[in-house]
């Protein structure tokens, strides 16, 4: 097999890992950007955060071993917890998405390995961003799935 990179197996693992969570039961898990033009009041993203000056994921490769055959990948996956209230209930909308963010970090610490995709994810680094729109408050909690892979051969 030649060389590729575990980044785009690793989303769509996530993607199914997120969507299998009882936790999560309830909200959307989407793989990318969502084009239906329902409005969705509690939808978790993978691989897209919303933003269109946004990488939604990214890796650095590394030599690994003495023979050079295989390469050590690490890479971020960047998704988003959104939450949409039909009220101006921003405490509530902002709860529920950390609610989600939480969820999300159960079902990855329930397989580490991404039923063998990477050798670990983890949540990393995470940002809030509040508003009150038309429709009601509105709370997105962007994070990180870090991960730490061999390249596929």
């Amino acid at each position: 097999m030649a060389w590729s990179s575990k980044l785009p197996a690793t989303i769509s693992a996530l993607v199914t890992a997120f969507g299998a969570s009882e936790s999560l039961a309830g909200v959307t898990v989407v793989d990318g950007p969502y084009s239906s033009q329902q409005t969705l009041h509690e939808v978790l993203s993978v691989g897209w955060t919303g933003g269109d000056d946004e990488t939604d994921a990214e890796s650095t490769l590394l030599t690994e071993g003495l023979g050079g055959t295989i390469d050590r990948e690490q890479f971020t996956i960047r998704c988003a917890a959104a939450v949409l209230r039909g009220t101006d209930d921003l405490p509530g909308a902002r709860a529920r998405a950390y609610e989600i963010l939480a969820a999300a970090g159960e079902a990855l610490a329930g397989d580490r390995t991404l039923r063998g995709n990477v050798m670990q994810a983890k949540v990393g680094a995470h940002s809030l961003t509040q508003s009150l729109t038309p429709q009601g408050a509105q709370a997105v909690v962007t994070f990180e799935v870090s991960c730490d892979a061999f390249t596929g051969r």
